[in-house]
């Protein structure tokens, strides 16, 4: 006898878009009767690490022997899955290896906390969108060691994410230039080896996203290379504030130096990643036309296209297929006929200016195009958790209607990298979710299924506590708080009331309180924990940093001298704090930065009359 059941019923993240719940329950063991089907190894070896995870036979209480089959099924879609549980077998059929380690990430996640006791149920699943990915930003700040980026492609394969971008500007070790960074400050080329192997395992495809028109600042900053920027620098990469090297600078691209050093750029990345698919960027060349010579708009795309085209053929001619950002394209529409067929759209957009609309535009000309969202972290101490999911759900229900097809959700280190990894798991995992199926639930039901597969039951409160903190990143860039002079806030659009500042505030410090009550399952569940109180710590200090500028356009009272100086007591007293946090998972590169923007705030709030 059956019974319907909601998908809530299974805790399982993305939730199976098809589900009926059976009566009873059967418990897989270490020793459970296991039979694969599948010409595979990785599906062997997956089975039998997680087998292994599981409570031994004697600590059990049940008598019933269960066996585990995992076996294809031609008439399913490559990725598509389905599972029956009953309490004497548990069968585990994909339209390949690739739908049945889907499967089993479904499996592994029901038997997380239940010590391998699953509710019988039969599950039929598989994804709306076929490339399901994540970009994340190793370049602006932090550089994650091996160790952290193997966690984060484990906690993607849990997720059924097939697809794993790195974005690189300068941070990676050239052969071709060892002062462009160094082994110890960026990622190497046996980190990328390993990491290809490693992602390979997963069932995960590693990309490499590199800059080479736009965005190039640390190289084109650098003496021996400046000649080669549309405009070219007047200061050091070190000296120049956030913002400049966020803007970054734009190649000449019609230089012939700096073909050349585009040709030694894809050489070295294409002997570290094997990947069959490149993101060449291309966006937001800020100054390509306007430097060396004036060009008109139609000159300018000339230029740009001519780019682009090259690139492109030097990467086919590897073997490698191309995709690149949308933002030039959705600017100068017109121009899109420019540009060759096979290469993949990426767009993105992440406020109220995205043009989601576009999708279809693209999808309609014929080009592959993929949906990019974001976590919304950059510039922020909390990912803003309202603007991501409206971001990401939006950009999910666009993309389907439309036909694209895949979804890129970004994860971008603006300013520093000051955000912490673990501030984006809820956004991370939020669009895992809504890549597999663009009606997954939100909100509340969301954050619900998010505590338990992250921290377990008695998480609700905790994520609830963490919603209501990151509120004012919704609208503020709240890092702006911890390292720019009070001055140079005094134009923004946007102040937040004092009641939404308080309540800020508070829920900063109940995340804190509530993070000291929570079991620690694991030690990587530690490292997330400690680093979503620390970031809510600084966000809590943030906000009270504001909240004097408020008070003081009400019509209130400044705060005094003392208030200032204990505020920068504070603030200096959870430095340590971070920078711990911050070595826990990242290179020492980029920290010094954080340490210095923070201590020039401490000061002026000490010296400040």
């Amino acid at each position: 006898m059956s019974e319907e059941s909601k998908p809530l019923d299974i805790l399982v993240l993305p939730q199976p878009r098809r589900v009926v719940r059976l009566r009873g329950s059967c418990r897989l063991s270490p020793g459970a009767s296991v039979e694969i089907r599948v010409d595979d190894g990785r599906i062997d070896r997956h089975v039998a690490s997680w087998l292994s995870q599981l409570p031994k036979e004697e600590q059990l209480t049940s008598e019933v022997a269960v066996n585990l089959v995992i076996g294809i099924d031609s008439g399913l879609t490559t990725q598509a899955y389905k599972l029956s549980i009953t309490p004497e077998k548990v069968l585990l059929e994909g339209g390949s290896a690739v739908g049945c380690f889907y499967g089993l990430q479904t499996l592994r996640q029901m038997s997380a906390t239940t010590g391998g006791l699953l509710p019988c149920c039969a599950i039929e699943d598989e994804p709306v969108f076929q490339t399901r990915g994540v970009l994340h930003d190793i370049t602006r700040g932090k550089v994650p060691t091996l160790e952290t980026l193997k966690h984060l492609v484990d906690r993607l394969s849990l997720l059924k994410i097939n697809q794993l971008q790195l974005y690189i500007e300068h941070a990676f070790a050239y052969s071709f230039d060892s002062d462009i960074c160094g082994d110890a400050d960026g990622l190497t080329p046996d980190d990328a080896r390993a990491m290809d192997e490693y992602c390979h395992e997963g069932f995960i495809e590693l990309v490499p996203a590199v800059a080479n028109l736009g965005h190039m600042g640390r190289i084109l900053s650098m003496p021996k290379y400046r000649e080669l920027a549309e405009i070219p620098a007047n200061s050091t990469w070190q000296d120049m504030p956030w913002p400049a090297r966020a803007r970054g600078f734009t190649l000449d691209a019609d230089h012939p130096a700096s073909i050349e050093l585009v040709e030694k750029i894809w050489r070295d990345i294409f002997a570290a990643f094997s990947s069959p698919v490149v993101n060449i960027c291309g966006d937001e060349p800020w100054d390509l036309g306007r430097g060396r010579e004036t060009l008109s708009d139609e000159a300018r795309m000339e230029k740009y296209f001519g780019h682009v085209c090259r690139v492109a053929a030097l990467c086919e001619k590897e073997g490698r297929r191309v995709q690149m950002w949308s933002d030039v394209l959705t600017k100068y529409p017109g121009s899109r006929g420019q540009l060759p067929k096979d290469i993949t759209i990426l767009h993105w957009g992440y406020d109220e200016t995205a043009d989601y609309a576009a999708t279809a535009s693209f999808v309609d000309r014929g080009y592959r195009t993929f949906v990019c969202p974001g976590t919304i972290g950059w510039k922020r101490i909390i990912n803003a958790m309202d603007a991501a999911e409206h971001n990401i759900q939006t950009f999910a229900i666009v993309g389907m209607k439309a036909g694209a097809h895949g979804l890129i959700n970004t994860d971008w280190g603006d300013h520093g990298h000051f955000n912490l990894l673990a501030c984006s798991w809820h956004g991370i995992t939020l669009g895992a979710s809504l890549a597999w199926d663009a009606d997954h639930v939100t909100g509340a039901a969301f954050d619900a299924l998010f505590a338990h597969a992250v921290e377990g039951d008695s998480g609700r409160e905790f994520v609830s506590a963490l919603r209501q903190a990151s509120a004012i990143g919704g609208v503020h860039e709240t890092w702006r708080l911890l390292w720019q002079s009070e001055d140079m806030r005094k134009d923004q659009e946007y102040w937040p009331t004092a009641d939404e500042l308080e309540a800020c505030i508070e829920s900063s410090q109940q995340v804190s309180t509530l993070k000291n009550d929570m079991p620690v399952m694991t030690h990587l569940n530690r490292v997330d924990l400690d680093e979503l109180a620390m970031a809510c710590m600084f966000n809590g200090i943030a906000a009270r940093r504001m909240l004097w500028e408020v008070r003081r356009r009400a019509g209130l009272s400044s705060p005094d001298s003392n208030e200032r100086i204990a505020w920068a007591d504070e603030l200096l007293s959870c430095l340590p704090d971070y920078e711990a946090c911050w070595r826990e998972r990242n290179k020492e590169t980029g920290l010094a930065d954080i340490r210095a923007a923070i201590m020039r705030v401490v000061d002026e709030a000490r010296m400040r009359k």
